[in-house]
């Protein structure tokens, strides 16, 4: 290559080069925190305050939470769907350790387990609360307390979620806690937080008695006018009527009516004090008749069971489940079953989950070489013998395609660990 190319080359390497120069400081410069496109459903709602509390969805008031709480404690159905809801999905357990610490993690779970929440029943106690405020309020928080010099976890306790609020600081949403008028921050790194049904970037669960006020109210007002018209209708009522006689010819007006209000008083006196067993007898100015006599039923059962029905779909419960059977078939009743097991399944996923972080802290915090997977256990069919069967043909089908070579042994344990 001639110098004078060389020279040329040169001179246009640098142009190039303060060309790009000059693009670069043309740009803004790159910001430090990155921020996606969307915003959050908090930010573009009316009023929003950047350094108030979020709003509940749709702008629920947060007084409605104390409203659930009497909902569950008062109404029967919603009541006694909490509690079945509670017991489906609190079926149990179970803790596997992997790693070369594992049988010593093994004995600090079990240790971990007899020292949490001793007072109330363990960590069982804490799932039940757990998942009383999960079906009460769409919503469960639990505090881990570190123990001293943080060589374990010293206890885990639930926390009140009626009180719970969240709102944004620094780009990041924040958990805290209303009591007595003060505000209590949450440790991020220790508060745990389970919402069911999110909707969106808001941070609260919502509860599935947030469609039922209006329809309790109904099903109430219903029950208080059943229970006054049944005690009305409870007996058959006499109903007497008496004929005046002619006012006689030298009777005025006045002694007539004052008359016949002393015979209608005399009627009234006789019939109070009747016996069961008495008959009346009465001159032909005097008809006797029963009301209500032919009254076979009322309405108010299936207009209740309507009402009913609305508070069972409100509360995702199958009326199979709360006594409520509208199938003549066994069938009708196990899809019903089936149904509520898959949503059990759904929420102990997450349950899971928090069980595992919970176990998995304890162990790290301990310093082992160990990791916990938590399996929930589920609820047994309506029909064992039809499971069994149905499980015998999927391992004779898992040992099928080991024996030819379609699956290796570790597959085939991830399948078995499956069903």
């Amino acid at each position: 290559m001639t110098r004078r190319n060389q020279s040329s080359r040169f001179w246009q390497e640098l142009v190039f080069f303060w060309k790009r120069l000059a693009r670069r400081s043309s740009r803004k410069e790159s910001p430090s925190v990155l921020y996606g496109v969307s915003r959050p459903e908090h930010q573009a709602a009316h009023g929003w305050d950047r350094d108030g509390f979020l709003p509940l969805p749709n702008g629920t008031p947060f007084e409605m939470l104390r409203l659930y709480r009497l909902l569950r404690d008062e109404i029967p159905d919603v009541s006694d769907a909490v509690w079945t809801w509670k017991r489906l999905c609190h079926a149990g357990y179970e803790t596997h350790f992997e790693g070369p610490a594992a049988e010593a993690a093994a004995a600090a779970a079990h240790a971990f387990e007899a020292r949490v929440h001793v007072t109330n029943g363990g960590v069982t106690g804490l799932l039940d609360i757990f998942y009383a405020s999960l079906f009460t309020y769409g919503a469960a928080g639990l505090e881990i307390i570190p123990g001293q010099e943080r060589a374990g976890i010293y206890d885990v306790v639930p926390v009140d979620i009626w009180t719970v609020r969240f709102r944004h600081r620094n780009g990041r949403i924040e958990a805290c806690q209303v009591y007595d008028g003060e505000t209590i921050l949450l440790p991020e790194d220790r508060f745990l937080y389970v919402g069911l049904d999110r909707d969106g970037t808001n941070p609260y669960g919502r509860s599935m008695l947030r469609s039922l006020p209006v329809t309790v109210q109904m099903q109430q007002r219903l029950l208080c006018d059943m229970a006054q018209a049944t005690h009305n209708a409870g007996w058959n009522k006499l109903h007497v009527r008496y004929a005046a006689e002619d006012r006689q010819p030298d009777e005025t007006q006045e002694a007539y009516e004052a008359r016949m209000r002393a015979n209608l008083e005399r009627l009234r006196e006789l019939l109070q004090g009747t016996k069961i067993d008495q008959n009346l007898v009465t001159f032909d100015n005097v008809a006797v008749s029963v009301l209500g006599g032919n009254q076979q039923n009322l309405l108010f059962y299936d207009n209740h069971k309507a009402v009913e029905e609305q508070v069972i779909t409100g509360m995702h419960m199958m009326p199979v489940l709360m006594g409520r059977n509208y199938g003549s078939t066994e069938t009708y009743g196990t899809a019903q079953f089936e149904v509520v097991n898959r949503q059990v399944e759904t929420v102990n996923r997450r349950v899971g989950k928090l069980l595992e972080r919970l176990y998995n802290l304890e162990l790290s915090l301990c310093g082992m070489d160990a990791r916990t997977t938590v399996r929930m256990k589920s609820n047994r069919t309506v029909d064992v013998l039809k499971e069994a069967n149905a499980r015998n043909q999927e391992i004779a089908g898992t040992l099928r395609l080991l024996e030819a070579g379609v699956i290796d042994l570790a597959e085939a344990k991830r399948v078995s660990e499956r069903m």
